[in-house]
């Protein structure tokens, strides 16, 4: 059973995410939550690598904002559908932009 509720994007390609070094795309996000995020990319990363990611998250109009976050390659596969991996991170080191951020995704629940 998962640990943290999981936001899913239905528009692939929302999240753009690069290499915060070198500024090298790396993939998009399809799915994230407060312990970590899925990539989907052309090429497989390292497992248990150390990764550090800026995600572009679309604002109002053409605008983004950029979230930096350092995650762990926790398991990598070949989708079958299409001609890409998924890849499963972990956070290693969150931040408050990340928290901030899927705070403010997540929908609100009644109580």
């Amino acid at each position: 059973m998962r640990q943290h509720s999981r936001l899913t994007f239905r528009h692939l390609s929302r999240i753009q995410v690069t290499n915060r070094l070198s500024g090298d795309p790396m993939g998009y996000v399809a799915d994230m939550s407060m312990g970590g995020l899925r990539l989907i990319a052309k090429q497989p990363l390292g497992m248990s690598g150390c990764y550090e990611m800026c995600l572009h998250v679309p604002t109002v109009g053409e605008k983004t904002r950029e979230v930096q976050v350092v995650v762990l390659c926790q398991w990598v596969r070949k989708d079958s559908r299409r001609d890409s991996f998924e890849m499963g991170f972990s956070l290693d080191r969150p931040s408050d932009d990340y928290t901030r951020l899927i705070g403010e995704l997540m929908p609100k629940r009644r109580d």
